[in-house]
């Protein structure tokens, strides 16, 4: 099942400002290539999609880590959540994955 996908603002920010930084000109291409998968199949092998479990506590909806990057110090993530769906002009559901934020790894 195709999904359509949706940034939050703080998710959107910071895609901007990545597109404004020329130091992560490869990481943004990275980026761009994660939200393809989402949108197709969020359980794709490449992208390691797994629930992050804290995140999930702490906001009372289940939260999933992507990986845009491995093995590489700071590894950006995409952690994005299924939903809210939304309702087209004829009426059928429109499964959504709503895009939290894309960050480099903590750790």
């Amino acid at each position: 099942m195709r999904r359509e996908l949706r940034f939050t603002p703080t998710a959107n920010g910071q895609l901007d400002r990545m597109e404004n930084t020329p130091d992560l000109k490869d990481v943004l291409k990275q980026v761009r290539k994660t939200p393809g998968y989402l949108e197709t199949n969020p359980r794709a092998k490449s992208v390691q999609t797994h629930k992050y479990e804290s995140l999930t506590r702490r906001y009372g909806l289940e939260i999933f880590e992507a990986y845009v990057q491995q093995n590489t110090p700071g590894a950006y993530r995409v952690f994005w959540h299924y939903g809210p769906d939304e309702t087209d002009k004829s009426g059928r559901r429109v499964p959504i994955i709503t895009v939290v934020a894309i960050v480099p790894h903590p750790g």
